[in-house]
């Protein structure tokens, strides 16, 4: 996997102010997890918000890991007793078998190419237990003519449409659902639900989440 690590410079940057709003359906951690004391990696965990609504909830083992170190700074600050690592961008650095959910929040998003995209998925099933659960909530291609013009402008030059350069620098993709489908292939999908989202820069986005449980093996 390749994660964008020229952006880190970004993240680290706009660490103290984003703020990121995809909301974590509790009713699913509930339905398909074994109970509080499952394991639980939120890989792109940025300032640990998602960290902190599962610790309030009971959740004792969870993990955070992020390739911006500023964001784990501001995350640790807020969460002191979570256990939180920083990645070098291309790998996942647990063993196999490591977890039992595997949250994806907002991190697609930051990895504009298809092949990344994969190897993520691919690092993602690999630290999952057996039927362990895969969690996403991303970002959807949208309609209106601002989004539209955008991903046309920017289509030639990243080859994909959806993906676009923000004016302060990061390069991000809205995703088209037959992508999330193909992507998430090697899993098979429990749940799935559009919504609208409020993004880091205090727009209006479509969004979707989506649960999924890796095979037994």
């Amino acid at each position: 996997m390749q994660e964008d690590t020229s952006q880190v410079g970004y993240w680290d940057r706009v660490a103290p102010e984003k703020r990121f709003s995809h909301p974590l359906r509790l009713d699913w951690l509930e339905q398909y997890l074994p109970g509080r004391a499952a394991s639980i990696l939120d890989h792109g965990c940025g300032y640990g918000r998602t960290l902190a609504e599962l610790s309030t909830q009971g959740y004792r083992n969870i993990f955070g890991a992020d390739f911006s170190p500023a964001m784990l700074a501001r995350s640790r600050n807020e969460i002191p007793n979570a256990k939180m690592t920083c990645t070098d961008g291309r790998s996942l650095p647990f063993a196999d078998g490591s977890f039992d959910l595997v949250l994806l929040f907002a991190v697609l998003t930051c990895i504009p190419d298809d092949n990344d995209q994969r190897a993520l998925l691919g690092e993602v099933e690999r630290v999952l237990r057996p039927e362990g659960m895969l969690y996403i909530s991303d970002l959807l291609v949208n309609t209106d003519a601002r989004n539209s013009e955008r991903y046309e402008r920017f289509a030639k030059a990243h080859g994909c449409y959806g993906v676009f350069e923000l004016p302060e620098g990061a390069v991000v993709r809205h995703h088209r659902k037959e992508w999330i489908a193909e992507l998430a292939n090697p899993f098979q999908q429990l749940a799935y639900e559009p919504f609208t989202v409020t993004t880091m820069n205090g727009n209006t986005s479509a969004a979707f989440q989506y649960f999924g449980r890796k095979a037994r093996g």
